[in-house]
């Protein structure tokens, strides 16, 4: 039954990507004029595949009958079905990743907390896809995307955004005193949360990928992010002081407003 729903989707999957030909191609390199466009009818028939089923239910020769290519295209191409899953991942987040290394190289104080939590959440909002992967590839017991992913993106991600929050700190535009790792789980569990776990928050708390919710999401965020929760705020930080934030005080002024 899988196998059927699977070939159904491949179907629709080579239909999607419909040229003017869908002659079978010759093995080998493919001409010059026409290696372009294999190459991305490859990328489209793998990420709708990919998406739908995960890349363990998806092969080689899956892929390539959906593009109506030769299956040795993808090794030519991307060295094998690793490097096509690998390919279609950098095609969204390395951008992101150039800023925040360009932001943190340079030390300027260009980028700031809020920065870094909207650059997240719009790139999480924009690209549906990246929750169904990261929970059917990377989170399960034994994700063949594990590996892979961690390398990537959150081990090249996280001491970048970690450099950035120790930059302003010693700047004294965030609190001295916080842990910096946990600040940065903390940005990244407030951005990504939504979306991660978007079956449940878009119905339990009406969470959208629309540019609406986002935007109302990230000034929400950043607010709390800057401000914390509790009603009022201390004598010293309205005068235009740095506020106590110790947890102990924080504690005390919540006992004495009960």
């Amino acid at each position: 039954m899988v196998n059927k729903t699977l070939q159904t989707a491949v179907g629709s999957a080579r239909e999607s990507i419909a040229t003017s030909t869908r002659k079978r191609r010759n093995r080998g390199r493919p001409r010059a004029g026409s290696a372009g466009n294999v190459r991305e009818r490859l990328l489209h028939a793998a990420r709708e595949l990919f998406l739908r089923y995960g890349y363990r239910a998806v092969s080689s020769r899956q892929i390539a009958a959906a593009a109506g290519v030769n299956f040795a295209m993808i090794r030519y191409y991307f060295g094998g079905k690793p490097g096509l899953y690998r390919e279609i991942l950098q095609g969204v987040l390395p951008a992101q990743l150039q800023e925040f290394e360009a932001w943190a190289a340079a030390d300027d104080g260009g980028m700031q907390v809020p920065d870094i939590l909207a650059n997240i959440v719009r790139v999480w909002a924009a690209n549906p896809w990246i929750a169904g992967f990261v929970l059917r590839e990377v989170l399960v017991p034994g994700g063949p995307m594990r590996t892979m992913f961690l390398r990537e993106f959150p081990e090249r991600l996280a001491p970048l955004v970690e450099r950035v929050v120790q930059a302003q700190m010693r700047r004294g535009t965030l609190r001295a005193d916080l842990d910096p790792k946990l600040l940065v789980l903390s940005i990244v569990s407030l951005a990504i949360f939504p979306f991660l776990a978007f079956a449940l928050t878009s119905r339990v708390f009406n969470v959208r990928q629309d540019e609406e919710f986002v935007s109302r999401f990230l000034a929400h965020t950043q607010a709390l992010l800057a401000h914390g929760m509790a009603a009022g705020r201390p004598a010293d930080a309205r005068a235009g002081g740095a506020p106590d934030g110790s947890v102990h005080a924080v504690v005390a002024r919540m006992r004495e407003r009960q």
